[in-house]
């Protein structure tokens, strides 16, 4: 298999710092880059971090010169503070990466998304994520997969309610989740990083979709 590369967007994150990683360990891979506000605590012969401010990320261009851009940029309106900046981090600045990313030609583009993205939807929140996959569908990449976690179970720095609620009722009552509410099971962010991680190596052609169940068991 031809060795590749990888751009990552959102290495700071839950899923990003994982599928980071996960990169770095792989055979596959000659060369990971990854855009940050900051340096990051990482030390790798493979690794190269790039300081960038993401408002001006088209004098950046040349970085996405890779196989594989991985975009697991995110944010909440907690910690945004307002619905502007939640815009800001989960729809301009992934379209962005995702049109340069389409400018290079790259193999894959894979982003992080939401179950429950719908532009139409009632929440904000799933309206945003909605209207990102509506747009990276009208894209010219030859790959452009999608990934649709529910809650996600990992070591945050802050605490979620949701998240750690969800975490013990899989514990505690795991036949809750099954049929139609299988889709609700939380899921491990070494999962959804090992099934963003394994896709692109098939390089798979068009547009797909993977909600937490086809993630569980890739």
């Amino acid at each position: 298999m031809k060795k590749r590369t990888a751009l990552v967007l959102g290495a700071s994150g839950l899923v990003g710092q994982e599928l980071v990683q996960q990169l770095l360990d792989s055979p596959h891979y000659t060369s990971v880059t990854i855009l940050v506000r900051r340096e990051m605590e990482w030390e790798d012969e493979k690794l190269q971090q790039k300081i960038v401010d993401f408002h001006i990320l088209e004098q950046y261009e040349a970085l996405f010169a890779a196989d594989d851009v991985y975009s697991c940029l995110g944010t909440t309106i907690k910690k945004a503070k307002t619905k502007e900046n939640f815009m800001k981090v989960d729809y301009e600045y992934t379209m962005r990466a995702a049109k340069l990313a389409e400018q290079h030609k790259v193999r894959n583009f894979l982003v992080i998304s939401s179950m429950g993205a719908d532009s139409k939807s009632l929440f904000f929140y799933s309206q945003v994520k909605g209207k990102v996959e509506a747009e990276l569908k009208q894209l010219s990449i030859q790959g452009i997969h999608i990934f649709r976690p529910s809650l996600l179970l990992g070591d945050r720095e802050e605490f979620r309610f949701g998240e750690k609620m969800a975490e013990k009722i899989s514990g505690v009552l795991p036949f809750l989740y099954k049929g139609v509410l299988e889709k609700y099971k939380p899921i491990e962010v070494k999962q959804v990083a090992k099934a963003m991680y394994e896709t692109a190596l098939l390089d798979k052609t068009g547009i797909h979709i993977y909600e937490s169940r086809e993630m569980a068991n890739m």
